[in-house]
């Protein structure tokens, strides 16, 4: 097991939660920890290179940001494409996830699209499926966000360390 110290334990909890709203939002975490914000980003740089963390990400919340319609589609990708596709569908920004999924017959790469509306999405998908190439797809649209937060890892209950 991997000892962090006070700071860092104090810092994995803050990366678990929102990101303050701001210009220089680890500013803001530097000042509630007491440190400054160049240590705070090399102290999450060692963690990450020790396997503590593996990144910090931003979650946008959609609907909130005005991207009210979505929908998971799944690609027919032959096996020999999926890592140039895979890459083009990842650089689009109307893309949140993109990943390959075995174990889903010919539907192999899976596509999360954003859009402020059904029919932006129905554009998106087609522009893609003529892009690539690849006219087999399904699209599963989302009706409702059940859950949008990151994994709390720390267990102040219990005691237990990361």
């Amino acid at each position: 097991m991997k000892r962090v110290d006070g700071i860092d334990r104090k810092l994995i909890e803050l990366v678990q939660d929102d990101l303050p709203v701001g210009k220089r939002p680890f500013d803001a975490w530097a000042r509630t920890l007491g440190i400054e914000p160049c240590e705070l980003v090399s102290r999450l740089e060692l963690l990450r290179q020790r396997g503590i963390i593996r990144s910090v990400k931003a979650i946008l919340r959609h609907r909130q940001a005005g991207f009210s319609s979505g929908a998971m589609v799944v690609w027919a990708v032959p096996g020999d494409q999926v890592d140039r596709i895979g890459r083009e569908l990842a650089c689009r920004q109307e893309i949140s996830h993109c990943y390959e999924r075995p174990g889903f017959g010919e539907f192999n790469l899976f596509s999360m699209i954003h859009g402020r509306t059904e029919e932006e999405v129905l554009r998106i998908i087609g522009e893609i499926s003529s892009t690539v190439g690849i006219g087999r797809y399904r699209v599963y649209w989302s009706l409702r966000e059940l859950k949008k937060s990151s994994m709390n890892y720390i267990r102040e209950e219990s005691g237990e360390e990361c």
